[in-house]
């Protein structure tokens, strides 16, 4: 009877003691501690430490310890294990591994101490030997880098040095501390590394060596370049140029990436696609002679009120606004949306200071009018020379689009039409220049396939024709059964595209070619 007794005290002490446990603060405070670390917040770290550490160790000491801990191992992210349960004296251990930019991981079990303040919260014991795994007592971190190694070059693809002169060097830009250009998108590759050394007090913990910086080639051709850019004058405009086959882009020159501007019919060449990707037209399809069409009770008129239409290519040649709209609308807007970004747009370009080319999402684009304007590239569509010629390059390449670059061996592929369907839309491009708009784009012996565009600036209908009301635009390539460049040139402010744009786009052709 006395052995049941005692037995019933041990296990209601034994339960007391379970209850205690399960109600302690002391593992949870770690575990806020490094779920803090990870988060990068040390102030909240501080904030979990105990008073006779804070003593020791004030905030302002804190911070700075781990600051040149962090800079000196090159820091870039704590991960931190599963918490182990709480031991005897308080103690907590947790796994660690902290990726460093120079030395790789690094990977330790540290041991906390906690305990609870007078008010039952959980306290974090902290030393500096806590800042790193491996870490030990009274040990600081340093690192010991080798000479700066010798920065690569970066060339034109004739050889010479891509800032060899003015045009290059806007692309190139500079090197340095706060790189420019593409001596900012290849840092890594252009400066090389120095070797480094990692030490805890005297001992060694990680050693890389250094790496010699690359030089690069990009396929800017300086003598087109210099050429693309006398043929836009003294026109305040941009002019790219690239190769449909493998995306290059061989001369790019003013606002070629740096200034959005509303497309106006040269998005045309999107808006055909679609439509006959989604099968809401055809190559036999006709269309009645109209001054205007009707979308959602607004009338989206044509260039000057002239009246258009008849088959799908001469539509597209006279580039009337009364036949694409009304396809656009029909296509849809999240139709619309998906065949633009599968073209380019909304995509960062891998080229400096380049600006993204945008339409309106399709939740933007409420009703037909909306959908409708988007697609002859009005409503709040913008884009770059440098997304209009992967446009004109991605037809030319049958229908497959190759991300435009200037340096690297990467190709991103993404079909956007069939090679039918470009070849169909490669026929409409070559009706425009030789019956319809864009006649002034013509080269002896070369069939040039192209699309004009007058993107309003202002509405134009009920007022009078004032160049400084547009942008002019041409998008082409050539030879057209044989690609060999794509190309599109932009003149904000300066009136229509067949006028002034394609003499522009005759110019860089002929020099491309």
């Amino acid at each position: 009877m006395i052995l049941v007794v005692i037995g019933g005290v041990a296990a209601g002490a034994y339960a007391l003691v379970r209850a205690q446990l399960d109600d302690d603060e002391r593992r949870p405070a770690v575990v806020a501690f490094t779920e803090a670390w990870e988060r990068g917040d040390y102030e909240a770290m501080y904030r979990l430490v105990d008073a006779d550490s804070r003593r020791e160790n004030p905030k302002i000491s804190f911070l700075a310890d781990y600051k040149r801990a962090n800079r000196a191992a090159t820091v870039e992210k704590v991960r931190v294990g599963k918490v182990g349960p709480l031991l005897s004296k308080g103690i907590v251990k947790v796994p660690v591994t902290v990726d460093t930019d120079d030395f790789g991981p690094i990977r330790g079990e540290l041991e906390f101490k906690a305990s609870e303040d007078e008010e039952g919260v959980g306290r974090v014991a902290w030393t500096p030997a806590l800042r790193l795994p491996q870490l030990r007592q009274g040990e600081d971190v340093t690192r010991k880098s080798g000479a700066t190694p010798r920065r690569g070059n970066i060339y034109a693809a004739g050889g010479k040095l891509l800032d060899s002169d003015d045009l290059g060097a806007s692309i190139a830009g500079v090197g340095g501390d706060k790189p420019t250009g593409l001596n900012r998108l290849y840092d890594d590759r252009l400066a090389g590394k120095r070797s480094s050394t990692l030490r805890f007090g005297d001992r060694v913990i990680a050693r890389v060596k250094g790496t010699r910086g690359k030089s690069i080639t990009t396929s800017i051709q300086l003598g087109l370049q210099r050429q693309v850019n006398a043929a836009l004058g003294d026109s305040v405009g941009g002019v790219a140029v690239i190769r449909p086959s493998d995306g290059r882009v061989l001369a790019l020159a003013g606002l070629a990436v740096s200034a959005p501007q509303p497309p106006g019919s040269v998005f045309k060449v999107v808006t055909a696609a679609a439509a006959l990707h989604y099968k809401k037209a055809s190559m036999s399809s006709s269309y009645p002679a109209k001054t205007f069409a009707t979308l959602s009770g607004a009338k989206l008129r044509n260039a000057g009120d002239s009246a258009c239409g008849g088959s799908l290519t001469i539509s597209f040649a006279k580039s009337c606004n009364s036949v694409f709209g009304p396809l656009g609308a029909k296509v849809g807007a999240k139709r619309m949306v998906a065949i633009a970004k599968k073209f380019g747009f909304f995509e960062q370009p891998d080229i400096p200071a380049a600006k993204i080319s945008t339409i309106p999402e399709a939740d933007e684009m409420k009703d037909a009018i909306a959908v409708g304007s988007a697609a002859i590239g009005q409503n709040t569509d913008l884009a770059t020379p440098l997304q209009m010629a992967s446009v004109a390059a991605t037809i030319a390449n049958k229908g497959l689009r190759i991300k435009p670059r200037v340096a690297g061996t990467k190709r991103e592929r993404t079909r956007v039409v069939s090679a039918r369907v470009a070849a169909n839309v490669r026929t409409m491009m070559i009706a425009n220049v030789a019956v319809g708009t864009g006649k002034a784009a013509q080269l002896p012996g070369i069939t040039v396939a192209g699309k004009t565009g007058t993107a309003e600036l202002v509405s134009t209908g009920d007022i009078a024709q004032n160049a400084k009301n547009t942008t002019a635009w041409f998008v082409a390539f050539a030879p057209a059964n044989n690609p060999k460049v794509a190309i599109a040139v932009m003149l904000p402010n300066q009136g229509q595209g067949g006028t002034n744009a394609a003499p522009v786009a005759k110019r860089v052709l002929q020099a491309a070619l």
